[in-house]
C-alpha cells in the first residue's frame, strides 16, 4: 500500500515537472504578470494593456513571420531591413502615386525581399545556418536600398488621415493594429493546422527526410515560408509609418532581433517543426511585458539589451532542454 502510494506520489510529481518543462511560457507569462503587478502601480490597467497592445503589435506581425521561417527550420535576419526599405518607400511613394498604391509598392516589395530569401535557399539547399549567412546579406542590402532611397533623411507626414487610424485607432476600444495582428495570427494558425500546407510545413521543419520522401516539395515550401515573413514585414512597416507618421532608414534595426526572441521565447522550437501562433501570442506579450515593466522601472536602455539578450540565450536553452 505504502509502495503504491509513493508510486502515485511520484507520478504527480513527475507530471507536473513534465508539463512546467513542455509550458515554460505560459509559466513565464504568468510570472511577468505578477512581477510586473508586485513592482509597478500603473501595470495591471486597461490603459496600460491597451497601449501595450499597440505597441507590441508590428513585433506581433514580424514574429509570425520569423516562425514561419522558424518551423521550416531556417532563420531569417532581413526583417528589420526589409521593413526599413517599405518604411521609407510608403512616406516617399505617397506623393507621387498616392498611399493605397504606395502600400501595394511595399507589400510587393517586402514579398521580393522574401522571395530572395527563398530563392537563395532553394539554390543551397541549406538549413538555418545558411538561412542566418543569407538573410544577414540581405538584410543589409534592405538597409542600404533604403539609406540610398532616403539619402539618409528621415521621411516625415502623411497626406492621408485615414492612414494615421491603422496605427493609432481603436475599434471597440481595442487599437485597430493590434486586431490585425490577432487576424493575421488566426488566419496564419488556421493554414497551419488545417490544410495540406500547413502540415506540409510542419512534416518540413519536423523531418525534413521524411517530408521529402513523403513526396512534399520542401524547397517550395521553404520558399513560400520566406516570402510570407517577407510580406510580414511590409505589413509591419504599414502600421509603424501610420502610428508614428515616419520613416527612417533605420527604422527596422532590431526589429529582426525583437521578433526573433518574441517567437522563440514562445515555445516556437529553433530547430523547426514545434510551434504556430499560440507560441507566438505568448512569446511576443512577454516580451512587451518585459519592456513595459523595464520601462515603467526607468531601466538604463542598454540594460534593457542586456536582460533581452540574456532571454533570448535562457529560451533557446529551454527549447534543448525540451528536446532531449
Amino acid at each position: 500500500m505504502e509502495n503504491t502510494i509513493n508510486r502515485n506520489r511520484q507520478s504527480g510529481i513527475g507530471t507536473v515537472l513534465n508539463w512546467s518543462r513542455d509550458n515554460t511560457s505560459v509559466l513565464l507569462l504568468v510570472f511577468m504578470i505578477l512581477l510586473g503587478t508586485a513592482l509597478t502601480d500603473g501595470f495591471l490597467t486597461i490603459d496600460n494593456f491597451i497601449n501595450l497592445f499597440r505597441r507590441v503589435s508590428v513585433n506581433g506581425i514580424l514574429a509570425v513571420g520569423f516562425s514561419l521561417v522558424l518551423l521550416v527550420d531556417g532563420f531569417d535576419l532581413s526583417l528589420g531591413g526589409t521593413l526599413s526599405v517599405c518604411a521609407v518607400l510608403l512616406l516617399g511613394l505617397q506623393h507621387s502615386i498616392g498611399m493605397p498604391l504606395a502600400m501595394v509598392a511595399a507589400i510587393l516589395t517586402g514579398a521580393a525581399f522574401g522571395a530572395l530569401n527563398g530563392l537563395l535557399m532553394k539554390i543551397t539547399r541549406g538549413g538555418s545556418g545558411e538561412a542566418f549567412l543569407i538573410t544577414l546579406g540581405t538584410q543589409l542590402i534592405g538597409f542600404s536600398v533604403a539609406l540610398t532611397y532616403t539619402k539618409g533623411y528621415d521621411l516625415v507626414g502623411l497626406n492621408d488621415e485615414w492612414y494615421a487610424q491603422i496605427g493609432q485607432g481603436t475599434f471597440m476600444g481595442i487599437p485597430v493594429a493590434a486586431l490585425i495582428w490577432f487576424a493575421i495570427m488566426i488566419f496564419t494558425q488556421i493554414m497551419l493546422k488545417k490544410t495540406a500546407w500547413g502540415r506540409s510545413l510542419l512534416m518540413t521543419g519536423g523531418n525534413k527526410k521524411a517530408a521529402y520522401l513523403s513526396g512534399i516539395d520542401v524547397n517550395k515550401i521553404k520558399f513560400i515560408a520566406f516570402t510570407l515573413a517577407g510580406i510580414t514585414a511590409a505589413v509591419g512597416a504599414v502600421i509603424l509609418t501610420s502610428r508614428t507618421t515616419a520613416a527612417s532608414p533605420r527604422s527596422g534595426v532590431d526589429a529582426d532581433f525583437d521578433a526573433a526572441i518574441a517567437a522563440i521565447i514562445g515555445g516556437n522550437s529553433v530547430e523547426g517543426g514545434k510551434g504556430g501562433m499560440v507560441q507566438v501570442f505568448i512569446g511576443v506579450t512577454i516580451y512587451g511585458l518585459i519592456t513595459n515593466i523595464l520601462n515603467l522601472l526607468g531601466v538604463d536602455s542598454v540594460v534593457q539589451y542586456i536582460v533581452k539578450g540574456g532571454i533570448l540565450v535562457l529560451a533557446i536553452a529551454l527549447d534543448k532542454l525540451k528536446r532531449r
